[in-house]
C-alpha cells in the first residue's frame, strides 16, 4: 500500500517540532486521493497540558510519538496502516484542504510504501 506523508507547511528540519512537542500540519494521503490530518504530540507535551484539573485528554486523529521528527513520522505510517486509520479517521474534505493546508506549492511530500497485511 502506498501513502504520501505531506508536510503542508514545508519541511526544513525537525528543530521546531522537537522543541514544541506538537505538530499539526502533517497529512497522510492514500491511493484513492483522500487526505487525513495527523495531530502529532509527544508524551512530554501531554504531561505538561494534562493537569489534575482535566478529567480526560481528547484530540482528533491523535498520534503520540516519543519524538516528532520526520523519520519517526514516516515510520509510524506502517503502524497506522495496521491499525486501520482509514476506517477510524474521517478524510478531510476538499474545502478543509483548501482552507487549512493550501497552497500545495508549499507541500513537501514523502512517499511511504507499506507491505499489505491482513488483506489491507
Amino acid at each position: 500500500m502506498d501513502y504520501l506523508v505531506v508536510f503542508s507547511s514545508g519541511y526544513d528540519d525537525d528543530i521546531e517540532s522537537l522543541t514544541r512537542g506538537i505538530k499539526s500540519d502533517v497529512l497522510i494521503g492514500n491511493a484513492t486521493g483522500d487526505f487525513y490530518q495527523m495531530n502529532l504530540l509527544t508524551l512530554a507535551r501531554i504531561r505538561g497540558e494534562f493537569d489534575a484539573d482535566k478529567s480526560c485528554w481528547l484530540e482528533e486523529n491523535l498520534v503520540i510519538l516519543h519524538e516528532i521528527t520526520k523519520d519517526r513520522i514516516l515510520q509510524c505510517v506502517e503502524e497506522l496502516h495496521r491499525w486501520g486509520f482509514e476506517q477510524q479517521w474521517k478524510p478531510l474534505t476538499q474545502q478543509q484542504l483548501e482552507k487549512y493546508f493550501y497552497p500545495k506549492e508549499g507541500w513537501v511530500v514523502f512517499p511511504v510504501t507499506v507491505a499489505a497485511l491482513d488483506g489491507r
